[in-house]
This record gives structure tokens, sequence and C-alpha cells, in this order.
């Protein structure tokens, strides 16, 4: 395997990382208990592809399950969830204000978050809010000729 199918893989295996912990936040607003199989249920995978994601997951150490088989975001695997999350929605509305279909809008908000580092993010978040106050700040009087 050469250098960019390695480096493709792993970012295959990142976004799989990043939608099992978008999942799992999202389960979290739903569910008080969240297991494997609900996991599974959601996202529409097996049971068995979900474990090996599990156990990845747990090694990695963005999440811990309990006694009861229970799935718990750490801390490590909140915050990551949370940033990807948020990256997703911000897509998503942003396509869907450019009148993109809302189901497309989603699945590639959904693209668009893995694609793009956080620091960009970041500074495309920012511009976009200070652009919306500056248009706020405007009364209509400004837009008449």
């Amino acid at each position: 395997m050469n250098d960019i199918q390695k480096n493709r893989m792993k970012q295959i295996c990142r976004e799989s990382r990043e939608d099992y912990l978008e999942a799992m936040l999202l389960l979290r607003e739903q569910m008080e208990e969240i297991r494997s199989s609900d996991l599974a249920a959601y996202m529409g995978f097996s049971r068995a592809s979900v474990s090996q994601a599990v156990l990845s997951l747990e090694k990695e150490g963005f999440l811990v399950m309990d006694e009861k088989y229970c799935l718990h975001l750490t801390e490590k695997g909140l915050l990551t969830a949370e940033r990807i999350h948020r990256k997703h929605i911000f897509f998503e509305k942003n396509l869907v204000l450019a009148g993109v279909d809302p189901v497309l809008a989603d699945r590639e908000g959904s693209r668009m978050g893995h694609a793009l580092s956080n620091e960009s993010f970041e500074r495309i978040a920012a511009d976009g809010m200070r652009k919306e106050e500056e248009l706020n700040s405007y009364e209509s009087s400004d837009f008449q000729t």
C-alpha cells in the first residue's frame, strides 16, 4: 500500500470515528442508556461492526462501557462529538439557506465537516458571524437608493 492509499485509509477511519461519536451525542439526547445495539440500529450498521468500532473508540479514549454494557462518552469523546456536530449543523444550515434540498444538505454538510480542519472551520464560522452582525447593524434605509 502506498502513502496515498495509507492516508486515504486514515481519513476513512477518522470520518467513521467522527460519525460514531456524533451518533452517540445525538442518541444521548434521546436515551438515558445507550448500548451497542442502539447505536447499530440508529446508524443502520450490523452489531458486529458497531462492536468493533466501540472497542476501537474505547481503546482511543473516546468512550467507556460500564458494567451494564452501556456506552458513555468520555470528556475527550464529548468534546470531539460536539465539535463534529457543530461543523455538520453549520454547513447543513448554510446549504439549506442557499436553497439545497434538506436531505442533500444533511449528507453534504456532514461530508464538508469531515473534510475541513478545525482551524479552517473556526475561521469560516467566525467570519460568517461577523458578516451577519454587519448585516444586522444596517438599517433598512441604508439599502435604499
